[in-house]
């Protein structure tokens, strides 16, 4: 099932019943950023646990018009320092840990898509919302893959139709 406009931001679920089974539902999760599908290769999903999704900037972008008025790369950069405050201090002693200074309120996430690198922002006008999405690769650090604007509108009804889809055909209620 699709949830948005491909061209801007969307997310493609669906079910693959031979990889459910025990109380797991298993199956595909891909998002589109400005055209572009995420991640690249076929990845199982357990659907069953991507409730993460509704969770900060899915159900409620941000509004702020300082971010939201940055260029692509900068607000990436933005993002990721906020998101990621210790892998930017120039502290070369600490050792890269999480910690309770990170700031998810921008996160477009499920678990799988983070494990495989992929990093999901969003930030709000209060009519519009940017998307970016990015990748980490571990030797050069973070890369800025794309970025997509919709207006709040069609994330409200993006989510709404992904909230109804995973509540019948994922949980069952």
């Amino acid at each position: 099932m699709l949830f948005g406009n491909p061209d801007k931001f969307a997310f493609l679920i669906e079910k693959v019943p031979e990889w459910c089974g025990n109380g797991f539902v298993n199956g595909l999760l891909y998002v589109y950023v400005n055209g572009e599908i995420f991640p690249k290769k076929i990845y199982t999903t357990t659907l069953s646990d991507v409730w993460s999704l509704f969770d900060y900037a899915f159900v409620n972008p941000p509004k702020d018009e300082r971010l939201y008025a940055l260029p692509d790369k900068e607000l990436f950069e933005e993002f990721l320092k906020m998101r990621y405050p210790d892998y930017f201090t120039d502290n070369e002693d600490e050792d890269y840990s999480f910690d309770e200074d990170e700031d998810y309120s921008f996160d477009i996430e499920y678990y799988e898509i983070g494990d495989w690198g992929y990093h999901i922002f969003a930030v709000s006008s209060g009519e519009n919302v940017r998307v970016l999405i990015g990748y980490w690769r571990s030797s050069e650090g973070f890369e800025l893959l794309n970025s997509a604007e919709i207006t709040l509108d069609e994330l409200t009804k993006m989510r709404e139709g992904f909230v109804e889809y995973y509540n019948g055909e994922i949980r069952g209620v």
